[in-house]
């Protein structure tokens, strides 16, 4: 008679269904048969872990996409701030209105800071008076204060800053900052911040962190803003709250956090982006890919310190011919600090607009046309844009091509890639 450990090992090879059992680990990260405890174990678990779960074997390889619902659920970490979640997104669509800063990092973290607010980014004019209105008449909340800019930075473009407070059921204040922009909202998120960690954004339909990498797998924050006591004090908070700051990348770092060095644009491969649930929300009118042709760069500056910061490259495209208002890499900024890789976008869709928007000033009756409008056809028509108020003092509408952009955006990028094979043979 064979040894007992032997006639183990054959009990089990004739019988198969021993072989089908899952280890231990599978059974309780099994979403669909435990999914109380799977959804309690997984929440905290670091995203880092998460994804490397899901690429040990076929079992675990949908286990993000499981978690997601729950996990990353925009409309309960709403209701810390507003009474109906779902009508604040559909408001955020139609006005275009953005969330960033500590509560988009919270979000992404699966963390809640009792003291922390959220932030709301409205362009300035009929959207910031709108959001106004709707904080006050639809959540109760009140106006506390208001500032120039922001409190922490003299940001050119962050005309203004209104704190709203109302007293939760549990007597804590429920605060909400509204960050009125010059430009559209993105164009301040990506210039605005000190720390590569703040620079998140969330719309009605869509989250996304934009340096996903540093921040959230391996939890460092790079400078933005030359260091000062102010800024030393932000980043002394995250530091406490397990994130570590230095300045800008080391070299040896570099090639491994494309994030950073590379020429990026918003929703590009670098980029996390989660989508939201949208049952009951009203879409927006604006198509997703305005905001997510978003483009820039993080340039290296040196202001004569011992310290550097990443200065982000972007400049604002407007167009007679576009309905939108875009964000592009600025090419200029960028070229200075030796960040042009073989080519812009920025140079490959201006010419376009320049000339589509003279062959459609060319289609309106001669008599219709201002003297202004001539004279800058011909003087001037790189910046035909500024002639928005003549052309509706005269009546005169020209149509719109944003629904090109991604095309035009695929082309160029074939573009590059060719150039970049022509440049490695």
């Amino acid at each position: 008679m064979p040894p007992a450990s032997k006639r183990r090992r054959l009990n089990q090879a004739s019988n198969p269904r021993s072989y089908n059992k899952k280890p231990p680990l599978l059974n309780v990260l099994d979403y669909d048969a435990q999914y109380p405890v799977c959804d309690r174990i997984c929440s905290f678990l670091p995203i880092g872990d998460l994804i490397n779960l899901t690429r040990t074997c076929r079992q675990l390889s949908s286990l993000y996409q499981n978690l997601l619902p729950a996990q990353w659920n925009i409309d309960h970490r709403l209701l810390r701030f507003v009474k109906d979640p779902k009508a604040l997104r559909s408001f955020m669509g139609k006005h275009d209105v953005l969330i960033s800063g500590s509560f988009a990092i919270q979000f992404f973290e699966r963390v809640t800071w009792k003291e922390s607010d959220l932030d709301l980014y409205a362009q300035a004019g009929s959207s910031t008076e709108a959001l106004h209105k709707y904080l006050c008449e639809k959540e109760g909340y009140r106006v506390n204060r208001k500032t120039g800019g922001v409190d922490y930075w003299p940001i050119d473009d962050w005309l203004e800053t209104r704190t709203y407070t109302k007293k939760r059921a549990d007597s804590t204040d429920s605060q909400i900052q509204i960050v009125s922009t010059a430009y559209v909202p993105i164009f301040a998120i990506l210039n605005g911040f000190y720390s590569t960690l703040v620079v998140n954004v969330i719309s009605w339909n869509k989250a996304y962190a934009i340096y996903p990498q540093s921040s959230f797998i391996n939890h460092k924050a790079y400078l933005l803003q030359h260091m000062d006591d102010y800024n030393g004090r932000s980043v002394a908070k995250y530091d406490a709250r397990g994130w570590r700051s230095q300045d800008v990348l080391w070299l040896e770092e570099e090639t491994s956090h494309g994030c950073i060095v590379k020429p990026r644009r918003l929703n590009d491969k670098f980029t996390w982006a989660i989508p939201l649930d949208v049952t009951d929300i009203t879409p927006a009118e604006t198509p997703d890919f305005v905001l997510e042709f978003s483009s820039w760069k993080l340039a290296k500056y040196d202001v004569g310190s011992d310290l550097f910061f990443y200065r982000t490259c972007s400049d604002k495209i407007r167009a007679l011919i576009l309905k939108y208002r875009y964000t592009f890499l600025d090419r200029f900024l960028s070229s200075s600090s030796g960040g042009n890789e073989g080519g812009f976008w920025e140079d490959f869709l201006q010419p376009r607009m320049i000339r589509m928007t003279l062959m459609e000033l060319y289609k309106v009756p001669s008599a219709k046309r201002s003297q202004l409008i001539k004279e800058k056809m011909k003087s001037d028509p790189k910046n035909l844009y500024t002639l928005s108020d003549e052309l509706e003092r005269c009546g005169i509408s020209l149509p719109k091509y944003d629904h090109e952009i991604p095309g035009w955006y695929a082309e160029w990028e074939k573009t590059q890639r060719a150039l970049a094979r022509i440049t490695a043979s």
